[in-house]
């Protein structure tokens, strides 16, 4: 049995992505181990359908840049010592290291000298989320630097998957990395979760029913969604919206509302399990993805898709790559009366947005996780072959 091991900085099994990736290699034969951050709620090790999760008790923060630093330090070094224990005790075939941050492919260099092959996921964009978090500019020396860094990064590994496009582009052009040693792998849906026939109806035909699904964070732009709606009620009064997830930025946002006087139009529903997303994004009429900042080729727009869905979204290169304006309808990043226009747009017409969700669906079929599993797969069996 081949051994894998994965590290990232995030929680488990709660990062969706990170579970339907570690439980996909244990269907395959494999014996994975995933090293995390954990809760005190959370056991430091246990096994969880087939995964040994290894937990590092370290609470991250977001409040500034000393903040990210002093988080990223302690996990990369708690994370290099439980890595080089187990890779004493297991030797591992494969090690996947997830960002950000970029640097922490390196807590790999012991058990690379043991004979570990090495991939380096690339899953965020760090150079667009540190411009985007701290507002800074791309000629920064912070910036320049993280770039750097992600160029060593991705120099080092044996294999490199984006989930992206554009990254792909970058790294294979600007970084000078072989293009087969990067695979692009979408971060599409889990569809245990997201069935893509769904017997819900839209709408309960007394509103118009608007969904966002997203982290409340200021460079998804919920602001101007919640700014467009002021804009929309002369047209829609009817109009209701959906804001699913949470974050930092939820206050801000509650008291824009209050601000705008559009806080009865909203709906702020917190924390929801991944499983019950599907229930929201199926009574939607239009699914909205009002992103800022271009940090990745989003997920959301993959379960809009899913469940046939007409969609306005923020006009990112990452999105612009792969659908045109027969799947989506595009407006500027944060530009609040485009928002409104693509919206009402759809209102006025069902026969479109019957047509975009089904364009949507259509094309989404072309993507499907049970399609990017075998690429995913494929890295793992070049490596070990």
């Amino acid at each position: 049995m081949k051994r894998v091991c994965i590290v990232r900085q995030k929680y488990y099994p709660e990062q969706r992505n990170l579970r339907r990736n570690a439980e996909t290699l244990v269907k395959e034969g494999y014996e994975v181990d995933v090293i995390c951050v954990g809760s005190k709620v959370q056991r430091k090790h246990e096994m969880m359908n087939g995964v040994n999760v290894h937990r590092v008790y370290f609470l991250y923060h977001r409040n500034n840049l000393v903040w990210y630093f002093f988080d990223y330090a302690a996990f990369f070094i708690l994370a290099s010592l439980k890595l080089a224990w187990l890779s004493i005790r297991k030797r591992y075939d494969v090690i996947e290291v997830c960002n950000v941050p970029d640097f922490l492919v390196f807590i790999t260099l012991f058990p690379k000298l043991l004979g570990s092959r090495v991939i380096f996921n690339m899953f965020e964009k760090t150079e667009q989320l540190f411009v985007s978090s701290f507002e800074v500019s791309r000629k920064h020396i912070f910036t320049k630097f993280i770039n750097l860094v992600t160029k060593i990064s991705a120099s080092y590994a044996d294999s490199v998957i984006v989930t992206d496009v554009v990254v792909y582009k970058k790294v294979v052009e600007s970084y000078g990395i072989r293009s087969k040693k990067v695979t692009v792998v979408l971060n599409v849906v889990d569809e245990s979760v997201f069935n893509l026939e769904p017997d819900f109806v839209a709408g309960d035909g007394n509103h118009f029913q608007l969904v966002v699904v997203s982290s409340i964070l200021k460079r998804y732009g919920i602001q101007t969604l919640i700014k467009a709606v002021s804009l929309l009620l002369k047209d829609i009064p009817e109009v209701k919206v959906d804001i699913v997830g949470d974050g930092e930025y939820r206050p801000r946002l509650e008291q824009m509302a209050r601000d705008l006087g559009v806080e009865g139009y909203l709906n702020f529903t917190g924390y929801i399990p991944y499983e019950k997303v599907p229930l929201y994004i199926a009574r939607a009429n239009v699914c909205v993805a009002p992103m800022i900042n271009d940090v990745g080729t989003p997920n959301k727009i993959f379960e809009y898709f899913a469940l046939g869905k007409a969609t306005v979204s923020s006009n990112l290169p990452g999105l612009t790559a792969l659908f045109d304006n027969n799947y989506l309808l595009y407006f500027q990043p944060g530009n609040v009366e485009e928002l409104a226009e693509r919206i009402l747009e759809l209102y006025r017409s069902p026969d479109k947005r019957a047509s975009l969700g089904y364009s949507a669906q259509a094309i989404y079929r072309k993507y499907r996780w049970p399609l990017m599993k075998q690429k995913y797969l494929g890295v793992y069996k070049q490596l070990l072959d």
